[in-house]
């Protein structure tokens, strides 16, 4: 038999903080966008430009292999704006022309889908107005939704923040457009690696505004790295190392020897406004925040608590400053901080005002959906391992949920099964069993079988579920989410 837990802290010798994950055709195709400054009618990537154009769903459409209306409808539409910049031969404009069809197709199907992408309000009218200049024939109409939603969105960000790597919005500098003030693309934007707040597809359009050589360094070791396959966020280190000693830490309530290394990295990363997904991210949020600090107390580490008072608003908490729409996940993860913290000041309030969001925001009155993910099982898992401790009745019509949403093949799944959303699933079970909850034997031993034979964990290759401004898959979060919850059905 395997031994998953030695599996899973080999993970720790090496590959943990690395951020490695598949590229989107959204990042990719706004690499494909630059032209070479020697030759401004070849692409300064054309390797990019490849993977593009060899990626193309048989439909047409362009995004992860999951369908998420969302993604597809913005991935295609700056795919097909890209090829239609560089049109060099016959199957370009084929490419081109099946892709504007998936659109029409897929357009109607954006209010199915539970939560925008990052930006999505943002980017979406200007890459139409792209799409208007070079003649496509679309359904122009049906997106006047996102109109409206920019507007309300930009009112919220005062105008001397929209050129600032401390607002969330720079993560979506492409959404600038033709209108960005090029006197300040230069200033206070770009982070010590070169970057846009870490994003390939932001760094992309500062690169085509202004050939700043800085970005052409970052996004050139990107191209190299992936052979033109250009992932959402890079790096992910803070968010990839939290994560991951959760899983770790999951199965036996304690952290071996291999995690100390990450521990103390997390810890070397730690201010005191807590942390971002990354290195190079200014930008600081309560989602990354909590789970470091939850895992930092859990380490034996003394974080200060107050930081995440510096979230908190009236009802509820922020993640992240000028959001149009709270982040639910940050508030499971905000209560597994608030569980783990000895307690201080405003301690009980705060678990309070967490569990009263929560109890608001279920789905149904069950189950809970993020912007963060595609599905609710992440973040109804992560909220039932949460609140067992501090609120085990807010989710018991969760927990009956999962039990009774199991596939028939042993796999869980919103939009199709998954091993991911499989392990989370099994992962908030075995919790819940732990604390003398029932649950039959028969959903344990169906979803072992199905993760055991899982082509996406023997290739730690995962299906994209994670909402970026495409949906994206942290290879090696999920990898541990997997490997962990099987070293925990070992100890049933």
């Amino acid at each position: 038999m395997p031994d998953w837990y030695k599996e899973l802290e080999a993970l720790f010798k090496g590959q943990i903080g690395k951020g490695e994950m598949a590229g989107t055709a959204y990042d990719t195709a706004w690499v494909a966008s630059v032209p070479d400054p020697e030759h401004p009618d070849r692409p300064a990537f054309p390797q990019s430009l490849e993977w593009l154009r060899l990626h193309q769903h048989s439909d047409g459409s362009w995004g992860a292999e999951i369908e998420y209306y969302h993604d597809r409808v913005l991935s295609t539409l700056i795919a097909c704006i890209v090829l239609a910049e560089w049109r060099t031969d016959e199957w370009m404009e084929y490419q081109i022309e099946a892709g504007l069809k998936s659109i029409w197709r897929n357009a109607t199907g954006l209010q199915r889908d539970a939560n925008d992408l990052v930006g999505f309000e943002l980017i979406l009218p200007t890459l139409l107005q792209r799409a208007r200049a070079l003649g496509f024939r679309l359904p122009y109409s049906h997106f006047d939704l996102y109109e409206v939603q920019r507007k309300r969105k930009l009112e919220l960000i005062p105008q001397t923040a929209l050129y600032s790597r401390y607002v969330t919005s720079t993560f979506s500098l492409e959404f600038l457009g033709d209108q960005a003030d090029r006197s300040r693309l230069d200033g206070d934007l770009q982070e010590d690696n070169g970057s846009i707040a870490s994003s390939p597809s932001a760094t992309s359009y500062l690169l085509r505004q202004t050939g700043n050589g800085r970005a052409r360094a970052y996004i050139n070791t990107l191209v190299h790295r992936a052979k033109g396959a250009i992932p959402a966020a890079i790096p992910i280190d803070i968010f990839e190392r939290a994560w991951s000693l959760y899983n770790l830490y999951l199965v036996e309530n304690r952290f071996p020897p291999e995690a100390l290394t990450c521990i103390d990295e997390l810890a070397e990363h730690w201010t005191d406004r807590g942390v971002g997904f990354g290195t190079f991210s200014s930008v600081r949020d309560l989602d990354d925040t909590s789970l470091a600090f939850d895992m930092l107390v859990r380490a034996g580490r003394q974080p200060d608590p107050s930081v995440l008072q510096l979230y908190e608003l009236e009802d509820h908490f922020m993640c992240q400053a000028y959001e149009r729409n709270p982040s639910i996940s940050a508030h499971a993860h905000l209560l597994d901080a608030l569980s783990a913290s000895p307690r201080f000041s405003g301690w009980q309030r705060m678990v309070d005002k967490t569990v009263g969001f929560l109890e608001r925001s279920k789905t149904f009155g069950t189950f809970w959906f993020d912007k963060w993910h595609a599905s609710p099982y992440y973040t109804t898992s992560h909220a039932i391992i949460a609140a067992l401790e501090t609120a085990p009745l807010l989710v018991q019509e969760a927990i009956a949920w999962l039990i009774q949403t199991q596939r028939p093949n042993g796999g869980w799944g919103y939009l199709a099964d998954t091993t991911e959303e499989t392990a989370l699933s099994l992962q908030a079970l075995i919790v819940y069993h732990r604390t003398g909850g029932a649950v039959p034997s028969k959903v344990f031993a169906q979803a072992v079988n199905y993760l055991e034979r899982s082509a996406e964990r023997q290739n730690a290759h995962y299906r994209a579920l994670w909402l970026c401004k495409a949906l994206y898959s942290p290879t090696w979060i999920v990898h541990s989410t997997v490997l962990g919850t099987l070293a925990m059905t070992q100890t049933l």
